[in-house]
């Protein structure tokens, strides 16, 4: 199931790896109120742009294309954060952390240039390579900030898994848990050297057809790997034109040009997604 050990920051720069570790957890320890953060990672973006004060939008859409999973950008000095809603709960979940690395980095002046010239996230940055150092370090924030060592040893407790025999199914528990993807879940159990490496191989060999069809079986994790197609958001646009219409604060023109013009944005945004925007 590709290169995710070799290709992690953890394998590739320990010392790199202990300062986004210990960031995650200062991270944390600021800007969340929980250690399992699951759905709030949404939530907490927006809360670490109030903070910054960065103005953000984040806005999810199915770009009918599961290998694209994300793209922020920034437009008139507003941070766009674009999530694929046709991909599992899971990995929107994961990207929404892995971008919020980039905005950070923007925000913090650590490196402008990614977000400011436009930051792609695709399927082989996650599963296979990352094609950048920035990608490499975004990976391991999102896994740290999503399963810390402290809630995975936690959970791992609770759940009266046998470190010297996991299985696919106890991984799966650790998604139902954690609200990450499987190899997600595996790097991790890697990293916090609750699994040695050759066992972190072994869970690896497992397709995804395979994991898919244990968690039908077994119904872990089973609500993470729905999607949001059908529940399109545009951040604060949609509620600014409803609060607008519900004040009676626009003409009837007014009214009807706004909401033809985010429809003409709702049809026309997988066009743009594929043309790079």
């Amino acid at each position: 199931m590709g290169n995710v050990l070799e290709e992690s920051l953890f394998k590739k720069q320990m010392k790199r790896f202990d300062r986004i570790s210990d960031f995650s957890k200062e991270f944390l320890g600021v800007y969340c109120t929980s250690s399992v953060l699951g759905t709030s990672i949404f939530g907490i973006v927006g809360n670490y742009a109030r903070k910054r004060e960065l103005s953000l939008e984040i806005l999810r859409y199915p770009f009918q294309d599961t290998e694209l999973w994300a793209f922020t950008f920034i437009k008139k000095g507003t941070i766009f954060l674009c999530v694929n809603s046709e991909l599992p709960v899971c990995k929107q979940i994961f990207t929404v952390a892995h971008e919020l690395y980039h905005i950070r980095c923007y925000a913090e002046d650590i490196n402008p240039d990614t977000v400011r010239s436009g930051s792609i996230l695709e399927s082989r940055v996650v599963d296979e390579t990352a094609m950048t150092q920035e990608d490499l370090e975004a990976n391991a924030f999102a896994g740290l900030l999503l399963m810390p060592d402290s809630s995975m040893r936690e959970q791992i407790s609770l759940y009266g898994i046998n470190e010297d025999t996991i299985k696919v199914d106890d991984v799966l528990t650790l998604m139902e848990v954690f609200a990450i993807p499987y190899k997600a879940v595996v790097l991790r159990l890697y990293e916090g050297k609750v699994i040695t490496e050759p066992k972190a191989c072994d869970l690896l060999k497992y397709n995804a057809s395979y994991v898919s069809q244990r968690i039908e079986l077994t119904g872990k994790a089973k609500r993470w790997q729905m999607n949001n197609a059908g529940m399109e958001y545009f951040g604060s646009l949609l509620n600014n034109l409803q609060f607008n219409a519900d004040n009676e604060l626009l003409t009837e023109s007014r009214e009807e040009s706004d909401r033809k013009f985010l429809d003409e944005l709702k049809s026309g945004f997988y066009k743009k997604c594929k043309e790079g925007v």
